[in-house]
């Protein structure tokens, strides 16, 4: 499990495949497990993917994010699926919006110095908040298979549209740089709002 930085799973991969492997022929195995960030945008994703791909198969990479491991996230498949109730419901002829609110009671301190190369896109909304659209804008999956929901949250991220530049409001908060592993200048977003739409039958027009 790789709780660091992206920039050094390279090296790290190289390290445990040449020195950790776990023999198969007597009945073990190997996986590696990344969290997010996955790199900082796509072409550094790409590229993270080519060299751990080189290493391993793609059967012993596991990327994931916490965020759906925790338990009102776990949930939301059977609130939205198992309900008879707002099965009918959950559709823009009866919801007028959908907020996806995420808040946290501490700031940076003691991350500082990671948090102001990512900011709060990076860090919160393109994983954690995007997993969290797609549970609740997908379709039912033909089964709790991870590939069959998987497959339901691209077509979501597929209907997303552009997001317009005059729906998106980034700030700072008071006191971020104020902690010693921030640069003084720093003009990191800590603070996003978002609208995204939908374009498909279920959510056109929210």
């Amino acid at each position: 499990y790789f709780a660091l930085p992206p920039s050094v799973y390279p090296s790290v991969c190289r390290m445990i495949r040449h020195c950790c492997m776990n023999k198969t022929d007597l009945g073990g195995w190997t996986r590696i497990v990344v969290e997010k960030p996955f790199g900082k945008d796509l072409e550094s994703a790409e590229q993270l993917s080519t060299q751990i791909g080189e290493l391993f198969e793609e059967s012993q990479i596991y990327r994931i994010d916490h965020y759906l491991g925790k338990e009102l996230v776990q949930n939301l498949l059977v609130l939205r699926f198992a309900n008879r109730f707002f099965l009918p419901l959950w559709n823009r002829d009866n919801i007028e919006n959908v907020q996806i609110v995420f808040r946290e009671d501490f700031g940076t301190e003691g991350r500082g110095g990671y948090f102001d190369e990512y900011g709060i896109i990076r860090d919160i909304i393109q994983n954690h908040l995007l997993q969290v659209l797609c549970l609740v804008a997908m379709e039912k999956p033909i089964s709790l298979k991870p590939e069959h929901i998987r497959d339901e949250k691209v077509k979501v991220l597929q209907s997303v549209l552009p997001i317009e530049d005059d729906e998106v409001v980034l700030g700072q908060y008071d006191g971020y740089r104020d902690d010693p592993t921030v640069p003084d200048h720093s003009n990191t977003p800590t603070f996003s709002t978002v609208v995204l739409r939908i374009h498909n039958e279920r959510w056109e027009s929210l």
